[in-house]
């Protein structure tokens, strides 16, 4: 072996400055694989997140279970019973509401028949006593003054004072002349404060007899 060839055999082999070094591949190989491994378990923690409820109560709410058609079933027939039990008890309630406004309706009505009759007896009460009265003015009319004061100084002050006021002022004149004086005073008082208010009235000191 010559000189050169010895040298080229005994001398370690230098790095060359031009050329970089290779990457470590099962470096990178074993990066990539945790990145895919976590995009995946950050995926699937979203999807647990956002998956909807059942449609249907009752159905499974496992995520990816699939239900049996006995099962889609049954729950939509329990769904059913119970929209129907619901609506049981709505039309229930409306049937109560409308009976009771019937018989209001009808309590109203008797009411409004009621007031209507006694409404017409009073008037017929009334037209019955105003005949009475003006019966009864008529006959102290057709009597003499005195006669008519005779009876009158015995008779019940109010009625006295009804016939009396009733009466036109040339008539009631001469009877209340020949009434005795306490007689005609109470009744000539009673008369004036009648046109007073309740509250004004002043009738102490009135003496009938």
């Amino acid at each position: 072996m010559t000189a050169v060839a010895k040298a080229a055999v005994s001398l370690p082999e230098l790095p060359n400055p031009f050329i970089a070094p290779a990457p470590v591949i099962t470096d990178i190989v074993l990066t990539a694989g945790e990145e895919d491994e976590k995009m995946d378990k950050e995926m699937a923690e979203e999807v647990d997140e956002d998956a909807p409820p059942p449609v249907i109560a009752g159905l499974s709410s496992t995520p990816g279970l699939c239900e049996t058609p006995e099962e889609v079933l049954r729950a939509l027939a329990q769904e059913r019973d119970l929209i129907a039990e619901r609506q049981a008890k709505v039309d229930a309630h409306e049937a109560e509401v409308t009976l009771a406004r019937e018989k209001l309706d009808i309590e109203k009505a008797a009411l409004v028949e009621l007031k209507g009759s006694i409404e017409t007896l009073l008037a017929k009460i009334e037209a019955q006593q105003t005949d009475d009265v003006q019966r009864l003015i008529d006959f102290y009319k057709n009597m003499k003054p005195a006669e008519a004061a005779g009876l009158m100084n015995e008779m019940d002050i109010e009625v006295t004072i009804m016939v009396l006021g009733t009466m036109s002022p040339r008539t009631a004149a001469p009877i209340l002349a020949k009434m005795t004086p306490v007689r005609a005073r109470a009744v000539s008082k009673i008369i004036l404060e009648r046109s007073q208010l309740p509250g004004d009235q002043d009738l102490n000191g009135v003496r009938l007899n």
